[in-house]
């Protein structure tokens, strides 16, 4: 006899084609009528679809909420084990630890169990690293849906890039195969039956999984004897669990190593990566934000005995894991869902600034003055070079006092605003009216410092006594021409680099899942004539300014069959800054989308392009660029060389990395390597796309995913002599983890780190939880174990920051706790 599992469940989307507070309604009901099923049937069992989130969103507006956490102490209801169910490739690693320790303070606080199996059920592919953090927070087993591309592999062994391991049940017919659907019992019944037999028949195993639940749909309240009823000698029916239902199966003999993305069985929709871009970059800037500054300089506060940030750290970090869900980063709901996206991820980047100042005066005191720099160094090893930033000073002429350059160039632009380097100042002055400075100028200012790791330095400002000192070259830069249409050409180390950055524009059909071209009808920037000017020239760095005009194709045609014969001007600002002291091109991009249905890409023509490597949480992932030669229309989507990364892609045969700032798509076409950066759409979702079979939502209107007005983006473009992995990391890390930089004349904090690194990148630097000292976590992009010596005690840890076992040991990725 073979045992099925059903397990009841909802997969709850907080927002998506509706905002929160109208899906929040539903979810009470939903919840409302579990309690009553369960309180008549105590043998009812519900999965509340794998969030913890939902115990929040409904202890704020029910009376129930004691029933509700009985129930789930009893087992009828299991939640957890995350926070949120986020998108996997739009999000740090870091994030995912912070996702499920928030979760885990929640079953803390609500003195209830958190399922213990990583429960995956509707992301959009899945990250090659992921098996990585669900070992390192000790868990074992996963069940998921998308990507795994194998039909008949219903157990299977997921292993990362770096080896480690864990165990996956597949779910091969969706989250959903035995939900309801509204159907009358004995419709139900033959459907239920119908699907156990035929998984039974691609199974050995004696144990058989249903999933009984969709999308926000209401369990049924006589289940359990539906199930008794359908039960016979083949087959016994009962509601169960995902924890029970794993219990029972045996480890996966087939091995799948790293990204889990394939479209050949289950839609990944995999341009979600590039869906209204304007929520990408601000979710990427405010996650850097946190990881690399905010808990940084907290811990640091920590260790010099302050302790009164971690209410204030995971207000912040509460705000950006609830942009996280898969709908929610992705892009794919209603317009009003993304507002609400970029106004959380806003309001967190503000608060986490304030909480940056906060520590650094609880490191150094107050300021004396307005007239320096107090520069912070995330990073575990020493920076040297060009930094920039943006002061308020009186109109004079300035310099920074002892430095070898310094560069003040005044700014012209309208109204008052506090910079965010004065936000220190805006928090300690007694007065408001002392804050305005409504007779000061904005100054950017340029200037080489070297600053410790981990460390600060101290910088004077006074009024100009000396000339720009001009150094001498460290290393070999960058030789850059710019090209009459805009793009720019370069030498390094034997290899020539021409028409680097011209701008292609195509026909876009699709929605806010999936590109979908119709005639291919392209424009590019090749052919037009830039206005190029010089903008600074200075020992270290050569900056020009571009500007063209690109035409195009208003939107779609009337009939969806092409592009517009209306055309309109798109406004293109380029800003090249090419370093003198090593190979190295940054890039700044304004771009006034005038235009609808279309995307725009930025191309590197680099030649033949075999494969390439972009990054995941804790190391690089290899990519084969295919041909896809043959029919796919059996495929559940078109497969295309469209890559996601989260800030690099890089190809070692042409010893070239880009390193982005919230650009997560990337291309290889016959014209090159391309990044894309703005797709515009004007649907949720669409039927009759020629990249994808199905519809992946309700169609619905989106204006707003046609992302119309100004855009800027940021990338760096890296050269290397010889390509090498930890290098590419160091370069890469000093490009996006940019010196913090506050106005005010600063004692130099007394900063003794109890470490020091001998191999390995900083992942985490933070205030331990249950206060409880800091915790220092390090990774090798290679797989092998960093190293660290330490002069203070610690206990190693492990993800979830819990004594480290053997089940949640990882190699390439280690924590310790220090105990001060």
């Amino acid at each position: 006899m073979k045992r099925i599992h059903v397990v009841t469940h909802t997969h709850w989307d907080r927002e998506w084609y509706l905002s929160f507070e109208v899906f929040r309604e539903r979810l009470v009901r939903l919840i409302d009528n579990l309690l009553e099923i369960i309180q008549n049937d105590r043998d009812y069992h519900f999965t509340l679809d794998g969030q913890t989130i939902i115990l929040e969103d409904y202890a704020e507006v029910s009376k129930n909420t004691d029933i509700l956490l009985e129930f789930i102490r009893k087992g009828n209801i299991k939640v957890g084990p995350w926070y949120v169910l986020p998108d996997e490739f739009l999000i740090s690693g870091e994030s995912w630890i912070r996702n499920y320790i928030y979760s885990k303070q929640l079953s803390e606080l609500y003195n209830v169990p958190l399922m213990k199996v990583a429960y995956l059920p509707d992301m959009f592919g899945h990250n090659a690293y992921t098996p990585t953090v669900i070992k390192g927070l000790g868990m074992n087993w996963a069940v998921l849906w998308r990507g795994v591309g194998q039909p008949d592999t219903p157990v299977f062994a997921w292993k990362s890039p770096h080896g480690e391991e864990i165990n996956v049940y597949h779910l091969i017919n969706g989250y959903g195969n035995a939900a309801h659907f509204g159907e009358n019992d004995e419709r139900f019944k033959e459907k239920i039956v119908s699907e156990a037999e035929k998984i039974s028949k691609n199974s050995r195993e004696k144990d058989i999984l249903l999933m009984n639940g969709t999308d926000h749909e209401f369990p049924l309240p006589h289940l359990n004897k539906i199930l008794d009823n359908v039960s016979n000698e083949r087959y016994k029916f009962f509601q169960s669990d995902l924890e029970s239902f794993v219990s029972k199966l045996n480890s996966g003999e087939t091995i799948i190593t790293g990204e889990l993305r394939s479209p050949k069985s289950e839609p990944v929709l995999k341009d979600v990566t590039s869906s209204r871009i304007s929520g990408k970059i601000a979710h990427f800037e405010t996650e850097l934000l946190y990881e690399n500054y905010v808990e940084p300089l907290l811990a640091l506060a920590k260790l010099k005995g302050f302790d009164f940030f971690s209410k204030e750290l995971w207000y912040g970090w509460k705000l950006i894991l609830q942009s996280q869900p898969h709908d929610s980063i992705c892009g794919c709901g209603v317009d009003e869902v993304h507002e609400d996206v970029l106004n959380r991820l806003k309001r967190a980047k503000n608060h986490g600034k304030m909480l940056c100042s906060k520590a650094v005066i609880a490191l150094t005191g107050l300021p004396h003055s307005l007239y320096g720099m107090i520069v912070f160094n995330p990073l575990e090893e020493e920076q040297k070079g060009i930094f920039e930033t943006t002061l308020m000073l009186p109109e004079d002429e300035w310099e920074i006092e002892g430095s070898d350059f310094s560069y003040f160039v005044p700014i012209e632009d309208a109204g008052f605003t506090i910079s965010d380097t004065l936000s220190a100042i805006f928090l300690t002055e007694t007065s408001t009216n002392d804050t305005a400075y409504k007779d000061f100028k904005r100054y950017h200012c340029l200037f080489y410092a070297k600053i410790p790791p981990l460390g600060f330095r101290t910088l004077k400002i006074q009024r100009k006594k000396n000339p720009i000192y001009a150094l001498p070259q460290i290393g070999k830069g960058t030789n850059c021409v710019i090209n009459e249409n805009g793009s720019i050409n370069t030498h390094f180390s034997g290899n020539d680099y021409t028409n680097l950055c011209f701008l292609k524009d195509v026909e876009d059909a699709g929605d806010e899942y999936n590109y979908s071209p119709i005639v291919n009808e392209r424009y590019d920037s090749l052919s037009l004539k830039a206005r190029i000017e010089n903008a600074l020239s200075t020992s270290f760095i050569d900056r020009k300014e571009i500007a063209f005009n690109l035409f195009l194709p208003h939107s779609l045609s009337e009939n969806f069959k092409g592009r517009s014969p209306k055309f309109a001007e798109m406004p293109v600002k380029i800003e090249y800054t090419c370093f003198k002291t090593e190979p190295r091109i940054d890039v700044k991009i304004e771009i006034d989308n005038t235009v609808k249905d279309h995307r725009l890409t930025i191309v590197f023509p680099l030649g033949k392009i075999e494969e390439l490597y972009t990054d995941g949480y804790f190391g690089l992932v290899k990519h084969k660029v295919e041909e896809f030669q043959g029919n796919y229309d059996y495929w559940d989507e078109k497969p295309s060389n469209t890559f996601a990364l989260h800030s690099l892609v890089t190809v070692p045969s042409k010893k070239f990395t880009l390193v982005t700032r919230g650009l997560h798509e990337a291309l290889v076409t016959n014209d090159g390597l391309e990044l894309t950066l703005i797709r515009s759409v004007g649907w949720l979702s669409r039927n009759n796309l020629n990249t994808r079979k199905s519809q992946a939502g309700p169609m619905i209107l989106t204006p707003g995913a046609q992302e119309l007005g100004i855009h800027r983006f940021r990338f760096s473009m890296l050269f290397h002599k010889e390509w090498n992995l930890k290098e590419v990391y160091r370069r890469s890390r000093a490009i996006l983890v940019e010196p913090l930089v506050l106005q005010g004349e600063y004692e130099k904090p007394d900063v003794n780190l109890p470490f020091k690194i001998r191999r390995g990148f900083i992942s985490a630097f933070k205030p331990a939880e249950n206060n409880s000292g800091v915790v220092l976590r390090l990774y090798n992009p290679d797989g092998t174990s960093p190293e660290v010596s330490f002069s203070c005690n610690v206990e190693e840890i492990n993800l979830a920051e819990e004594k480290c076992d053997s089940v949640s040991r990882i190699n390439g990725v280690r924590s310790w706790r220090l105990k001060i």
